[in-house]
């Protein structure tokens, strides 16, 4: 319906039509494309700018909230305050409201409380003012987390504590005469972790487990069961805590809910801990690190994709154009070429040498307009590269300094407990070396993902280089097993894979090995490179216990396996039977 709208108001040459279709068009495809809906608000909002079109009433809060999503709090900020000032001079009230309790909110994501507080304060006064209970509802929650986080930043100061709960607990009631039942569970969330920051155990609990309660929001109940279970833990109450923090699992699995599956592994690590089993809690905090590494993975390839499709929709705007003018030139030169003719036919030998003339000239001159967009293209493509390179090198500084410089501290802190308290018991002290050591590996791991990401491509030597490091440090780790690294002849050397693709494949490559050393007890690993069928095939193998692809659940490692050969358009092949050895065969 939009593009029909569209394409006549394009005919009609009617941009008052034409603003409100790409506002439709933005509006339709904002669940799939944030990018692409932005886009469409930006070229509407110039045309109701033009004409102070009513839209603008909604369109500068729409360009925000996109702009929130993106972390972009400036930009978000001023199409916030943008849309408040058209708001409040055509005395649109409901939106005067929305407007404040957002730009309090962008305050709030900027980390400015304080500002937030104040913007959402006086959202609420317009919101008493409307009997907007609702609007009170939104306005109480969002003051209640300013000031949570406020205490947090302000040495736990139990004062803010104390003001975030009666804000909170006003948000929850008010929800509760308005039905609102997402504001409601929210705000019992909010206030049970606020307990739990004060150490409230028994009132934390009281409050999460209302907000279980809410019917609905499935989807969301992963992280408020993890507080629960949080809340089980501090109070010393394991199997309570295990339960609990079994259903999280459950529920973050069936949603997708990765980042809230973090969490949840990050509690069993806890869990463990203080149970006193610690090579669970340091096989949890691995799955966290894992996960945590995914995410910022997923994070970083998503801004990417981001940016190359911006890059797209301004290169594709910059054609249009393009060839709308060189249309409008063409037009006006036959269209003065038709005059001429038509009023100097006594001329026509001159005019017909004149046109030819002229004809070379505008030849020429589209040429030169040719190479000029074609160096400005060029020039944008390197500008891009440029920024993607510096987009890059950034997180891995960021990844070396914070998460290399916290596992360097776990093994730091693990030699000082060694030798500071002269330890006896041979056990422990091996509990502690296995820690030890597996956050080492997990350092080189990290520094493989930041190897990967310094390269916009990985040479087959890097790849083969790497592959074999790995095979050796895994030989240390078992010199009982045998362990083979062969390349086949048929292989092109110099291929170049993306950083995408080959810290992909020596992931998956990693991840077999490392199921096989814990699950399979080989005492052969082998992996093989080569051409099947002219398509290029990882194959690891071994000739441990095997299982049974048919009723075994597939666990972590070999779902984390097939999506990233999803990813790089992969196959992935698994071929085991029990007692006759398992075989991964990664296919690009």
């Amino acid at each position: 319906m939009a593009d029909k709208m569209l394409a006549k108001a394009i005919e009609n040459n009617d941009e008052l039509k034409k603003g409100q279709a790409l506002y439709l068009k933005g509006k339709a495809i904002l669940s799939t494309s944030n990018i692409k809906a932005l886009e469409y608000f930006k070229q509407a909002t110039k045309i109701f700018e033009n004409t102070n079109n009513e839209a603008l009433k909604d369109i500068y809060y729409d360009e925000s909230q996109i702009h929130t999503l993106f972390s972009e709090f400036p930009e978000a900020l001023s199409l916030g305050l943008k849309s408040l000032e058209y708001n409040k001079i055509n005395a649109i009230e409901e939106n005067v409201l929305r407007d404040m309790s957002s730009i309090g909110y962008i305050y709030d994501r900027m980390y400015d409380f304080k500002e937030s507080i104040k913007w959402n304060r006086e959202a609420l006064k317009l919101a008493k003012k409307l009997n907007d209970k609702k609007g009170e509802a939104l306005c109480y929650g969002r003051i209640g987390i300013a000031f949570d986080e406020l205490a947090e930043r302000d040495n736990f100061n139990k004062r803010l504590f104390d003001s975030a709960l009666f804000y909170n607990k006003k948000a929850a009631r008010m929800s509760e005469l308005v039905n609102d039942l997402a504001q409601a569970r929210t705000s019992y969330s909010n206030i049970g972790n606020t307990y739990s920051k004060l150490k409230d155990y028994k009132k934390a609990e009281e409050y999460t487990l209302k907000s279980l309660k809410v019917p609905g929001f499935d989807d969301r109940k992963g992280v408020t069961l993890v507080n629960l279970g949080k809340i089980y833990l501090e109070t010393n109450r394991f199997s309570e805590a295990k339960k609990i923090l079994d259903s999280a699992m459950q529920n973050t699995l069936k949603y997708g809910t990765r980042k809230y599956q973090l969490e949840a592994y990050y509690r069993y690590h806890e869990l463990d801990v203080k149970k006193g089993d610690y090579k669970n809690a340091l096989n949890n905090y691995i799955e966290y690190k894992s996960i945590e590494d995914s995410l910022l993975n997923e994070t970083k390839t998503r801004q990417i994709a981001e940016m190359g499709e911006r890059y797209k929709t301004a290169d594709k705007e910059r054609e249009i154009l393009t060839q709308r003018a060189e249309l409008a030139e063409k037009n006006l030169t036959i269209q003065k070429r038709d005059y001429q003719l038509y009023g100097l036919l006594g001329l026509a030998l001159i005019l017909g040498f004149i046109g030819y003339l002229f004809y070379n000239q505008q030849k020429l001159k589209n040429h030169q307009l040719q190479k000029e967009n074609e160096l400005k293209d060029a020039l944008l493509k390197i500008e891009t590269q440029s920024r993607l390179q510096e987009q890059r090198l950034r997180i891995s500084r960021d990844l070396h300094d914070n998460i290399g410089a916290q596992l360097t501290f776990i093994i730091s802190s693990i030699d000082n407990l060694k030798y500071g308290f002269d330890i006896k018991d041979e056990k422990l002290n091996k509990k502690l070396d296995d820690i030890s050591s597996f956050t080492s590996a997990t350092i080189y791991e990290l520094r493989d993902t930041i190897w990967a990401m310094n390269k916009s491509e990985i040479t087959f030597e890097d790849l083969q280089t790497r592959i074999s490091n790995y095979i050796d440090k895994a030989h240390l780790s078992d010199d009982k097993i045998e362990f083979s690294f062969i390349v086949d002849d048929n292989v092109d050397t110099t291929r170049k894979f993306s950083s995408v693709e080959g810290m992909n494949i020596h992931r998956i490559i990693q991840e077999a090995i490392h199921n096989s050393l814990k699950h399979a007890k080989p005492n052969q690993i082998k992996v093989n490179i080569g051409y099947v069928n002219q398509q290029l095939q990882f194959e690891i193998s071994d000739n441990g216990k095997g299982f049974n692809l048919q009723t075994t659940k597939k666990g972590n490692g070999l779902l984390n396996m097939q999506k990233r050969i999803n990813e790089i358009g992969g196959e992935l092949v698994i071929v085991s039977e029990e007692n006759k050895g398992t075989k991964v065969i990664a296919i690009l």
